[in-house]
């Protein structure tokens, strides 16, 4: 079935009532192609192609044999790039026009064969124009009953249902035209804040979200909750951090007073239209790194979920991390397959991992189709914590990513990089999976932004075989113990900044607010105005959360202290205190240049084939021009944004640190084609067909989380010459 049909009515009836209305609007326009069936042979209806997530495409007009020949078709520039803005969106394309969200949460409208906008819908308020105001966005969501055809976007807490002609806000869904999802959490919506960084999933009339939240302690709960597609009224949640009386509710160790956030699907959810089920991957709970105050197995964190899609009644679930306190989110949304497992037909969930792990689990039971075992990892042993005893390791695929970290893994291209390894490795030592944090501190490999990320892959579904591009990434995890009155009430203003802080920005800034420029920028000496960085708490800039929560006076201490860090010990004496252990912020193993101090391949596209749960064939992606210059080619390079394959027996890959798009032979990962953007490709690529013609669309918009590079605004489409 397609992304707006009802399952009661037949899809012939919509699709021709959909085909009647668009000839009517278009008729003025002839040119403008005709109406389609919103399936995969022609359009890319839905974010990672369908409901599934599998991001395939049985067009084949262009393949392994032409595939050189491409050519750009058109360039489109948005106009609202900023210094730090990202573009992550994934074009949907639904009856030859080309919907995405640009780097300032503009919902734009292209004609899909030549670029040409039709029409824009700018959320912004002024005060957001005339800052350098960005979002985080993976696209949008079409929804139809076969007459009323709408999109919903989303940019900071608000859901907005736009016309998908026309272009203008539908005032009559929710509160004049958008939901506020600070909303319908069981919390006060003046103490939440959540962004929606992938786009809504679809069941029947339902608009089913997930939310990205802020992953300090007084974090909010990531909940996934059910809207009207149509009036936009709250229709359900499931709890992913239970209540009490709920299911796993036992798996957490309650400290009365604390406030628990995170276990939030933030990278999309996939729906099993036949079934009627949504699935969905939560992140960690919050604090990533530190867990005493929720000792535990900690459900539903870090699971793979199975939910009704009408009521969002548990079916099953399946945890990848116990109680984590490594940031070891689930990013991208299951995927769902139809698998031949040792001459039988098994339906299949995908679950992809941080940790470069590859779940593959039976979608009626949750039960692994191959084998996972608990194995004993280390315990820690920081005051307070008590680390879960076993994790999953699953046998079947082996891991997409080195696991752990030695010696041999160093970096040796020029004596200085060699030596500056050995030094950080003379402190941090070698580790294992699942090596818990402490105040030593520790190689995490894979770190935080490793293994695969919220693009996903993309499942070929004649081949069985599945194409995801990974990361080798690493971080040097070390603790901060940090003494904190018990009674937040007794802080004087200069502690109120204090704590505030390190509870909430040092993770990501540093306890000595260095941050990790350009990435993470430094807060130590910023040159930024008050109200420049005020306005940055508030709404957020680049992948840096917004955070709302804060009163005006919080606010004020927060600067205060920004202005004037004290790291003097605070006068405790005759007051009830607590300790907590904070992370010195997010490191990484890199150079004074922002190159790996460990050896390549950093980044690498891999074909897995899911029958045999075997790796058919890994590659290096893209390479590092720096290298290049010493002579150290095809390096593989940090990426960010997915694959997609097709009929046609080519796999279509951005992502990379080098800016360029590239083609890979299906069957043998040999590259057939390269073309350098303007700007990274952060972001999966579209395939569509127009009046006969293929084409291939990526918005290349950059941005400093995953390089140095600079951020942009361009969307670029190629197909073979006419």
């Amino acid at each position: 079935m397609s992304v707006f049909m009802r399952s009661s009515i037949p899809s012939i009836s919509i699709f021709l009532s959909a085909a009647a209305l668009l000839l009517s609007a278009c008729s003025s326009d002839p040119a403008i192609p005709k109406a389609r069936d919103l399936d995969n042979s022609v359009d890319w209806g839905i974010y990672r192609g369908d409901q599934r997530s599998n991001q395939f495409s049985t067009l084949d007009q262009i393949n392994a044999e032409n595939v050189a020949q491409l050519e750009v078709a058109w360039t489109y520039h948005t106009g609202d790039a900023t210094r730090n803005s990202a573009f992550q969106s994934n074009p949907i394309i639904v009856e030859g026009i080309l919907y995405f969200v640009s780097p300032a949460g503009q919902l734009i409208a292209l004609r899909a064969d030549t670029g040409e906008q039709l029409w824009a819908y700018d959320p912004r308020t002024q005060a957001q124009k005339d800052s350098e105001y960005s979002v985080i966005s993976r696209g949008a969501t079409y929804w139809s009953d076969g007459s009323d055809q709408r999109l919903f976007f989303s940019t900071d807490s608000f859901v907005y249902a736009i016309e998908a002609k026309s272009g203008r806000l539908i005032e009559s869904f929710g509160n004049g035209g958008r939901i506020d999802f600070r909303f319908d959490l069981g919390v006060d919506p003046e103490t939440v804040d959540t962004t929606m960084t992938s786009p809504a999933a679809i069941y029947d009339d339902y608009l089913i979200l997930g939310t990205r939240v802020d992953e300090g302690f007084g974090a909010s709960p990531g909940h996934i909750r059910a809207y009207d597609a149509v009036t936009g009224a709250f229709r359900w949640i499931f709890h992913t951090i239970p209540q009490e009386g709920e299911l796993g509710y036992d798996t957490w160790e309650w400290v009365e007073g604390e406030t628990y956030g995170g276990a939030n699907p933030w990278g999309g959810l996939t729906v099993d239209e036949e079934r009627g089920w949504v699935f969905a991957a939560t992140g960690s709970p919050t604090y990533d790194f530190y867990g005493a105050n929720r000792k535990g197995q900690n459900l539903f964190g870090n699971c793979v979920l199975a939910l009704d899609a009408r009521t969002g009644e548990r079916i099953w679930h399946f945890q990848t991390v116990h109680h984590d306190l490594w940031d070891m989110d689930n990013p991208p949304a299951p995927i769902l397959v139809d698998l031949d497992v040792d001459g039988s037909p098994r339906d299949a969930v995908i679950q992809m991992t941080k940790m470069g792990y590859m779940f593959v689990l039976d979608r009626e039971s949750g039960e692994p189709i191959f084998p996972v075992e608990e194995r004993p990892v280390p315990q820690s042993n920081l005051p307070g914590e008590e680390t879960w005893p076993t994790q999953p390791f699953p046998l079947k695929p082996p891991p997409l990513t080195r696991q752990g970290f030695t010696r041999a893994d160093l970096a040796d291209h020029t004596p200085e990089a060699k030596a500056k390894a050995e030094e950080i490795f003379a402190q941090y030592g070698p580790s294992v999976m699942f090596t818990p944090p402490s105040v030593e501190g520790f190689v995490l490999f894979p770190g935080m932004s490793g293994g695969m990320e919220y693009h996903g892959g993309s499942f070929d579904t004649d081949r069985d075989i599945l194409y995801v591009n990974v990361n080798e990434s690493s971080n040097l995890v070390k603790m901060h113990p940090t003494v904190l009155l018990a009674d937040e009430s007794q802080l004087g203003d200069d502690e109120q900044g204090k704590a505030l802080f390190q509870l909430n920005c040092a993770s990501c800034h540093g306890l000595e607010l260095k941050g990790v420029p350009p990435a993470i920028p430094a807060l130590l000496d910023n040159p930024k105005s008050d109200r420049e960085l005020t306005t940055i708490i508030r709404q957020g800039k680049g992948a840096m959360q917004p955070y709302g929560r804060f009163s005006n006076e919080q606010l004020d201490s927060i600067l205060k202290y920004i202005r004037n860090p004290n790291t003097e010990p605070l006068d405790l004496k005759g007051r009830k205190t607590k300790v907590l252990h904070l992370i010195e912020g997010y490191k990484r193993l890199i150079d004074e240049n922002k190159l790996p101090l460990f050896k390549p391949p950093y980044g690498s596209l891999a074909a897995v084939d899911l029958r045999e749960g075997t790796i058919k064939w890994k590659r290096p992606l893209g390479e590092y021009p720096e290298f290049v210059k010493l002579g150290l080619k095809n390096t593989g390079t940090r990426n960010f944004g997915g694959a997609v394959a097709t009929a046609g027996g080519v796999v279509f890959v951005g992502a990379t640190a080098d800016e360029k798009i590239r083609a890979f032979d299906t069957e043998t990962g040999d590259m057939l084609w390269e073309f350098q953007l303007p700007f990274g490709g952060y972001s999966t690529p579209s395939v569509y067909e127009i009046d006969g013609r293929q084409y291939l669309v990526i918005c290349a918009g950059g941005g400093k989380k995953v390089a140095p590079t600079p951020s942009g605004d361009a969307v670029y489409a190629f197909a073979l010459p006419e």
